[in-house]
Parts: structure tokens; C-alpha cells; sequence
């Protein structure tokens, strides 16, 4: 008596075997990679959240004397944008910067600006401003961003609505100071705002 039963063997793969292999792989494996994907995410996160706050952690909190630009924004409450004078340089007195190639080759490069003792012994003002960083002492590091100007990361502060004025009038009579936490690499990060 012959065997007349069909084999239902699955049929073999041939030229694109190893690619399926992967995808029966991979899919096995999905979950592990969904895992390890969003862990990978969170750590970035709380790495970007770290480098931020790092300043405030390691810092050391000095007084700079600042100078707002805007004082409200009625859309978001109050706030004050913060100028120093340190934010707005002529070119010629920045250091290690030659004549030619200034300008749009420039713009994003860090800038230093080194920090000296003001006479009251509380606040900090500009030394010298330079493309190099400093070898030692107290300096800020900023980026340069066109037209004579410096950005910190320093220049907006959120204040509780209604008190914006109280601000611009402390400005008006130089009597508002900015309060940084400063890493020794330079690192910024604005703390708050004092009316003398």
C-alpha cells in the first residue's frame, strides 16, 4: 500500500533565508529593543537636565550688575530681559580675534569674558573678552552671535507677575543685580535677581 499523505513540512528558503532569520530575530527580540530604546532616551534627558543644572551644583554664586532691555511680555507674564555690560563688544577689543574673517565666521564660536572684583567687593565686571579661554581665574563663557554681541544663556529672568516694575525701577536707579552660580569652566546659570 502506498503512502499517499501530503508532507506539510514548511517549504525551505532559499536566497533570502538570512534576511528572514533576522526579522524572526528581531521581532523575538522587540520588546528588549522597545526597553533599552526608551531607556536610552530617558538617560539623555536626565543628561541634558544634569548639564543645565550643573552649574547650580557645582557652582560658585556671584553678583553681576545687569540692565533689562524688555521688562514685560503680556502674553507670558512678566519677565525682564537682562543685559551686562559685558553683552555688547566692539570688535577690536576682543582678543585672539584677527581682522578678516570676523562676522558670519564667527558667530556661535565661544567667547571668554575674564571677571575682576568690583570695588564694593560684591560684584564681578569684565576684564578682557577673548576667543581663547582663560588659563586661570574667574571667567564666563558665552557664545558670540553677530553684530558686536554675546550670548550667556543668562539674559531672561521670569518674575512674579505685577513685580516687573519694581525692576525697571531698580534698573532706572542702578540698584538691580543678577545672581549667577558659576563652574569654573564657565559654566552660567541665572539664580535671581537682587534689588540693592
Amino acid at each position: 500500500m502506498t503512502d499517499t499523505s501530503i508532507s506539510h513540512s514548511q517549504p525551505s528558503i532559499t536566497g533570502n533565508s538570512w534576511i528572514t532569520r533576522c526579522i524572526v530575530w528581531l521581532r523575538a527580540r522587540e520588546r528588549n529593543f522597545l526597553l533599552v530604546f526608551a531607556g536610552f532616551q530617558f538617560f539623555v534627558l536626565l543628561a541634558m537636565i544634569g548639564l543645565h543644572l550643573m552649574p547650580h551644583l557645582t557652582g560658585e554664586t556671584i553678583l553681576l550688575r545687569v540692565v533689562p532691555v524688555d521688562p514685560r511680555d503680556l502674553f507670558r507674564g512678566d519677565y525682564v530681559i537682562l543685559s551686562y555690560d559685558f553683552s555688547r563688544l566692539q570688535r577690536n577689543t576682543i582678543e585672539g580675534n584677527p581682522q578678516s574673517g570676523f562676522g558670519r565666521k564667527r558667530r556661535g564660536q565661544p567667547v571668554y569674558v575674564s571677571l575682576i572684583l568690583e570695588e564694593d567687593g560684591k560684584h564681578w565686571k569684565r576684564d578682557k573678552v577673548s576667543f581663547n579661554r582663560p588659563e586661570n581665574g574667574k571667567y564666563i563663557e558665552g557664545k558670540y552671535s553677530g553684530w558686536n554681541r554675546i550670548v550667556f544663556g543668562i539674559e531672561s529672568y521670569f518674575v512674579e507677575e505685577g513685580q516687573g516694575r519694581d525692576y525697571e525701577q531698580a534698573i532706572r536707579k542702578k540698584q538691580l543685580s543678577a545672581r549667577i552660580s558659576l563652574t569654573k569652566r564657565g559654566k552660567a546659570l541665572l539664580q535671581g535677581l537682587e534689588i540693592e
